[in-house]
């Protein structure tokens, strides 16, 4: 079944609103979708993902200010998901009963007519309760990875405690992306078993050699601030996915020195002059002569220097200890590679 890409709802909602979100994390601002104030409770929820063998849920707290889109980013970095793709939340209004739909709202070629609230919006102290427990969390509306959601209790703690969500507890591996939701799983897993399998061993390196559906470590979580992660879904990769199919429909020109401009968003400029710059002195030296201008920064690279901030790029992936700079970092590799083609194909 073909899978609706994050990043295409991404690219229809407009950049400008959110460079406020751009300018509050490089001066290092507190989270935009957490309270003001610094919180003095947690909740603590139970989230089972179904119709999976063996059992895969986490147990995680959380501060009760955090919006649904701040719940998001926690459910994704507990399970160990790549948020790659869209999600929605299935819960009911205590005063209406209604079923309502929380998520990234869509338009008509993606779906159908319904409504849908902005997961940024709503916070989730003003739905769960010890009345109105459960919701349903969907990932991947190709595979339709199902997660229940128990409100267990509300914890009141030191506010320092609360400003970030804790993982306590869990069980089984986050089965692999894209791999054809519950039925697929259970089909992977059995392909793997079968020693000598051809089929099981194209899937055992598809998942980067070894896959243990019982491996869970809980002090290998890690949670992101769900602000950057929004500035980078809404913003950054989406003004990188724009210069790409820029490039492809016109081949920027190299200027008198042979080299080509490329546009990159301010924070995973920085990112990159903080993992790739010591690397070479050539990419150091161009990275340094990068011009900003707005929430930009343009650096030009010949091809040799192009080659070299690729290489780069791919052994800061690998080195990089937190998860949405890897990601980040990914995605710019990825980039420059398809920049990199697009030039040599001119």
């Amino acid at each position: 079944m073909e899978t609706c890409d994050l990043n295409g709802v991404c690219a229809m909602l407009e950049p400008a609103k959110n460079s406020q979100i751009v300018d509050d994390l490089l001066n290092g601002a507190t989270s935009l979708f957490r309270m003001k104030k610094r919180e003095a409770s947690l909740y603590q929820f139970k989230i089972t993902l179904q119709d999976v063998k063996p059992p895969v849920w986490r147990r995680i707290q959380i501060p009760d200010g955090y919006s649904f889109w701040d719940f998001h980013v926690a459910i994704q970095d507990a399970m160990g998901w790549a948020d790659a793709h869209l999600h929605e939340f299935h819960i009911r209004e205590a005063k209406s009963g209604e079923m309502l739909t929380i998520g990234i709202p869509d338009d008509e070629d993606f779906g159908e007519d319904r409504e849908i609230v902005p997961s940024w919006k709503p916070r989730i102290s003003d739905y769960f309760s010890s009345a109105m427990p459960t919701a349903r969390y969907v990932y991947d509306f190709g595979d339709d990875w199902n997660h229940e959601i128990v409100f267990e209790e509300m914890l009141t703690v030191g506010s320092q405690a609360a400003l970030h969500p804790i993982c306590l507890d869990g069980n089984g591996a986050c089965p692999p992306e894209d791999c054809g939701g519950s039925f697929g799983y259970a089909e992977f897993l059995r392909a793997i078993k079968k020693p000598g399998s051809p089929r099981g061993g194209e899937l055992l390196e598809w998942v980067g050699g070894s896959f243990n559906p019982k491996n869970f470590d809980v002090q290998k979580v890690e949670f992101d601030d769900p602000a950057a992660r929004y500035a980078w879904a809404f913003h950054d990769s989406v003004i990188l996915d724009n210069d790409v199919s820029s490039m492809q429909q016109a081949v920027r020109k190299p200027d008198r020195l042979g080299r080509v401009s490329f546009p990159i968003p301010l924070v995973p400029f920085k990112l990159m002059v903080d993992q790739c710059a010591s690397r070479d002195p050539a990419i150091q030296e161009q990275l340094h002569a990068a011009t900003c201008k707005g929430a930009l920064a343009t650096v030009k690279l010949d091809g040799g220097e192009l080659k070299l901030l690729i290489a780069a790029l791919g052994v800061a992936l690998t080195k990089c200890p937190r998860r949405l700079d890897r990601l980040i970092l990914a995605a710019l590799h990825q980039h420059f590679h398809q920049m990199n083609s697009f030039i040599r194909g001119r």
